[in-house]
């Protein structure tokens, strides 16, 4: 069953334009060096746009076969070491354009799968 990872972050005050340019950048690299994340089944970005509670909010959806993928894929990039030195430096978060104090991570679970409208 998989596992999906979910951070949302709200872009800091005044950082639209350096935040959307730097997803833009990061989410290039990542698909530039798709070798680097076998893990991962699927990357999904969303913007919450309509009306309501938050607005504005931007969601990061990563799919894993299972935990233990997802457990394999961090250790491996724990220390930015190698190869993932130069994906920190084109990670946004560490860019300035997120208000660190207001993200969310979570972990989520598919449920009856063979039932869904894809």
């Amino acid at each position: 069953m998989s596992v999906f990872e979910v951070e949302t972050w709200l872009v800091a005050e005044g950082k639209q334009k350096e935040h959307d340019e730097e997803l833009r950048r990061w989410i290039k690299w990542v698909h530039d060096h798709r070798d680097l994340f076998k893990e991962w089944k699927s990357l999904r970005y969303f913007n919450k746009y309509v009306a309501g509670e938050e607005s504005g909010r931007h969601l990061i959806m990563w799919e894993y076969e299972n935990l233990a993928a997802y457990e394999a894929y961090k250790t491996r990039r724990k220390d930015y070491e190698g190869p993932y030195k130069e994906y920190k430096e084109n990670d946004p978060y560490y860019k300035g354009v997120f208000i660190h104090h207001r993200m969310k991570v979570e972990f989520w679970k598919d449920q009856e799968r063979e039932f869904w409208i894809e």
